[in-house]
């Protein structure tokens, strides 16, 4: 008997004809009986040197039917009725042929067993008792012989393709998982060596001149034999623990392959259903028509992009896949937002009292306002510190989460600080005096200072008279022979540039009973080190700022409008600073390090001294317990002073008795070392 097939309109075939190629042949064994409530409790392989066996036993009696399948060689065995109560889904085999089985359930009443071999082997399907057990003969012992099938299917190698009628096919959306020479692929999650299998290749008819007609008996075998490769494929997905992901990591579904013209969206989402397994719901709203052509595409892609195509979204609840259109959605969205929104304000809002332990009620208070609904409010008691909260009971329980959160014990951390300040200076000062008199006048160059008044003594010569010394002011009469050699003598200066505090010096004297000459070097050096060394230290909470100062506070007084009032500017050393502690462990620090001092080398304007100041400010991240250096202040001076008599000073060599020359050079360093640590607790 033949089918007479209507003529497609746009000239596409159903691809399930493809499956003809390469379909399992399948066979049925006499049911028995019902196998209504049986459970597969446990699934065996057994081998020996003859034949190998595989074993599944259950509760109640088990109708199987069985199918094989090629590329790969494998058997199909489907349970009706029946569900699963094993633990294990993979068992792996021992040897040759039965490479190993798979178990899973098909559908809610059907229960599945797939026994992968290694090649074409014959079995036999037999009862014993409440178990199924199939033999397989082993190769070394039997050759191999195709298995006969109540219905066989002719291999695409060994009947040549021929053409349907599309004269006499009905319009029918053309769909199917390869359009050429496509593979339904195996498994993409990760199995034992001894189970991994190639992919079973579906070929596509090409045009024909002459068409045939396929009998009823034919289109029903395709018919099932398609839908039998289709759910083999499916059900070894859904057995696998986990899916691998695609390379763009969002579409983990079965490739499919469709080619369809000005088919309607329906048809197109019952093929969905068909390969997904999902129950489709289609909203009324969903209308109109597809044209599309996707090759080896994931069927999840396909539907995303078949849905945005047509402003349609999708909803997931379970196994059921609601289609609708973006703006039912929307509205159901906002509808259900609403109806939500009237439960919780039809309900009667409770008043509840929290105390805080660590935060502060007026601090937390505002925070936590913004997680109320419309009708909640919180009001802070800062006596008790506590909050007191009213609102609908289903926001009570989120508020209680927000506090054991935020309510907690802050961690605290100790920050040492080390101010080091380190100075060195030298001076060096020479100079020279030159006086001159004779005994016709006080002075000829003018001035009246004296010679020695540091002062510098000269001893008396031996053999001279030691009557108090002698001022050419008034010079008495030599009572013995040789130079006069006074002490402290006192004669008009010609030039005066000695050091200003000296510490040495040496005097020459040249007279004669009508004049005097008398000069003098005077010389000076000066060194200093001073290192200054302070530590602050200060314990503060997370996130809170501390300050810790030490120095003085110096009082100005001002008058404004007759009233005298005093001011004080601090001279002090000061660090503030804010930790913060990271997730890492590291404390990261908002820090300000001043020192302030009275700069005694700067003259008071008023009574009020000026100030010498250096400081810092960073934010910088320190590991718990290091010690890192913020900054650094290093001050270097060098000062070379000449004062000399005009001309004369700049001469050579002698020009050194007419000048005074004063070298000074000084250095000062800061540094700011600061070193935090989370005291644990």
């Amino acid at each position: 008997m033949k089918t007479n097939w209507p003529a497609l309109r746009h000239g596409y075939l159903i691809l399930a004809s493809v499956a003809l190629t390469t379909s399992p042949t399948l066979a049925q064994t006499p049911a028995g009986g019902t196998a209504a409530g049986a459970v597969i409790s446990s699934v065996a392989i057994t081998q020996a040197p003859e034949r190998s066996a595989v074993r599944v036993e259950g509760e109640g009696r088990l109708d199987v039917h069985a199918g094989r399948m090629q590329n790969p060689e494998r058997l199909v065995l489907d349970f009706a009725g029946a569900r699963l109560a094993v633990q294990k889904t993979v068992i792996p085999g021992i040897s040759a042929p039965v490479r190993g089985v798979r178990i899973g359930q098909y559908r809610p009443d059907v229960a599945r067993v797939v026994v992968d071999l290694t090649t074409v082997t014959p079995y036999r399907v037999a009862r014993d008792g409440d178990a199924v057990v199939i033999y397989f003969e082993n190769p070394s012992t039997t050759p191999v012989q195709p298995a006969s099938s109540a219905a066989t299917l002719t291999s695409e190698q060994e009947k040549p393709r021929q053409e349907f009628d599309y004269r006499t096919a009905p319009p029918r959306m053309v769909a199917g998982r390869s359009s050429k020479d496509s593979k339904i692929p195996a498994p993409r999650f990760p199995l034992p060596s001894e189970l991994a299998q190639p992919s079973v290749t579906l070929a596509s008819f090409n045009e024909k001149k002459e068409p045939v007609r396929p009998d009823s008996t034919t289109q029903q075998a395709a018919q099932q034999a398609v839908q039998q490769a289709n759910t083999a494929a499916t059900t070894m997905a859904a057995q696998a623990p986990a899916v691998a992901a695609t390379p763009a990591g969002k579409y983990t579904g079965e490739p499919i392959s469709v080619n369809l013209k000005d088919v309607d969206l329906k048809d197109f989402f019952r093929l969905i259903h068909e390969i997904s397994g999902l129950n489709v719901v289609l909203d009324p709203a969903v209308k109109g028509s597809l044209t599309i052509v996707l090759d080896e595409v994931p069927w999840d892609q396909a539907l995303d992009i078949v849905l945005q195509n047509n402003s349609l979204d999708k909803q997931l609840n379970g196994n059921v896949l609601r289609i609708a259109t973006r703006a039912t959605l929307k509205t159901e969205a906002e509808t259900q937002r609403d109806l939500e929104k009237a439960q919780a304000e039809a309900v009667t809002p409770v008043t509840v009292p929290r105390v805080l332990s660590y935060a502060k009620a007026a601090t937390l208070a505002p925070t936590l306002k913004k997680f109320l609904s419309s009708r909640g409010d919180i009001l802070f008691d800062d006596r008790s510190n506590q909050l007191i909260i009213r609102d609908i009971p289903s926001v009570i329980p989120i508020i209680d989460n927000l506090i054991r959160n935020l309510d907690r014990k802050s961690q605290q951390v100790e920050i040492e600080a080390r101010v080091v300040s380190a100075s060195r200076s030298f001076a060096r000062d020479i100079g020279t005096q030159l006086a001159f008199a004779t005994s016709a006048g006080n002075n000829i160059f003018g001035g009246n200072s004296a010679v020695g008044a540091s002062p510098i003594f000269r001893t008396i010569l031996p053999g001279v008279s030691t009557s108090p010394a002698l001022t050419f002011g008034t010079p008495p009469t030599p009572s013995g022979t040789g130079a006069p050699a006074p002490a402290n003598v006192q004669m008009p200066l010609v030039t005066n540039l000695g050091a200003s505090a000296p510490t040495s010096g040496m005097s020459y004297l040249f007279t004669s009973p009508n004049f005097a000459i008398d000069f003098m070097i005077t010389a000076a050096e000066a060194k200093g080190v001073g290192k200054l060394l302070s530590k602050p230290k200060v314990i503060t909470q997370n996130n809170e700022r501390a300050t810790v100062k030490q120095g003085t506070k110096i009082p100005i007084q001002t008058t404004i409008n007759n009233t005298i009032s005093v001011q004080f500017i601090d001279a002090v050393l000061k660090l503030e600073v804010t930790p913060q502690i990271t997730a890492e462990g590291t404390v990261f620090m908002d820090v300000v390090v001043e020192n302030t001092q009275i700069d005694t080398g700067i003259p008071r304007v008023q009574g009020v001294p000026a100030l010498d100041t250096q400081a810092a400010e960073t934010k910088v991240t320190v590991a718990d317990g290091g010690t890192v250096v913020i900054g650094g202040i290093i001050v270097s001076t060098q000062r070379t002073d000449i004062s000399q008599v005009p001309l004369v000073g700049s001469l050579p060599l002698i020009g050194h008795l007419f000048k005074r020359t004063a070298v000074s050079t000084s250095s000062q360093e800061l540094l700011f070392f600061l070193t935090p640590r989370i005291i644990p607790g």
